[in-house]
């Protein structure tokens, strides 16, 4: 088994691994995320979610660009998509700390409020409180696609988005001085070429693996006053209420002794 391969198996995290590319200044990400889309599929099964029509194919799109993205910026970052697509009547949601490399995602079907377009909302939250929201709207059912044409407009610098097969994934990002016609150009035989040399050490290594960290404390935590102040009318008769955890949707059975 290569050192890849081990990686992507190792308690089921993606080890994206960043690399310079010398002579065109540019940084290419890349990794394995098999480990990342098997527990992603044991959640939905926990999670009572079956995905069909290819959705699970959008839902793995959007957790590996996520990451990816994640994995240019500082770690002190948490990042967070919601992908929309028009037609489908869906919302894909996915979340990437690189304080913790917890990475979630979860499809939002039905009752989908149309916006016209196909858009991809984003916000980037620093350690500071800080918050930075943007969106761009694009075409088509391609995440990768989308995530370029994201990150050309947040970063103000070009970014390639390539699916490298079996559950493998890269970006290629513009430095200072970087290429711009190589870059737009490559193919991605030569970045996955890249991507797969192992003579060359990576100058860090992101790890990510899907985990929402939700708890039924958290969730009760985020609900706050708003039914500590409705208490009888939110319970009424009953001893808890069933909340879905809007990251990663998995139901939490809330006893109201956590409001009292």
């Amino acid at each position: 088994m290569s050192r890849k391969a081990e990686k992507a198996d190792e308690n089921g995290q993606a080890h994206l691994e960043c690399r310079f590319v010398a002579g065109r200044n540019a940084l290419l990400v890349s990794g394995d995320f098999a480990g990342v889309f098997m527990d992603c599929y044991l959640h939905l099964g926990r999670a009572g979610v079956v995905l069909r029509d290819g959705t699970d194919e959008l839902l793995k799109q959007s957790l590996a660009a996520v990451a990816l993205y994640a994995a240019t910026r500082p770690r002190n970052e948490t990042l967070a998509w919601t992908v929309h697509f028009e037609e489908k009547e869906l919302n894909i949601f996915v979340a990437a700390e690189n304080t913790t490399g917890h990475l979630v995602g979860r499809v939002f079907s039905g009752n989908v409020r149309s916006v016209g377009t196909n858009v991809l909302h984003a916000e980037i939250a620093g350690s500071e409180g800080i918050r930075r929201r943007s969106s761009v709207d694009f075409s088509g059912d391609n995440v990768l696609a989308a995530a370029e044409r994201f990150y050309s407009q947040s970063e103000q610098r070009p970014g390639r988005f390539f699916y490298l097969g079996g559950d493998t994934f890269a970006a290629l990002v513009a430095q200072p001085d970087c290429d711009v016609d190589w870059l737009q150009a490559g193919p991605a035989e030569e970045v996955g070429a890249r991507a797969s040399d192992e003579s060359q050490s990576p100058l860090e290594v992101r790890c990510y693996m899907f985990c929402c960290g939700c708890t039924a404390e958290k969730i009760a935590d985020a609900l706050g006053g708003a039914v500590r102040a409705n208490l009888d009318e939110v319970f009424g008769a009953d001893s808890h209420i069933n909340v879905d955890c809007p990251r990663c949707g998995l139901r939490h059975e809330l006893p109201r002794s956590l409001f009292d």
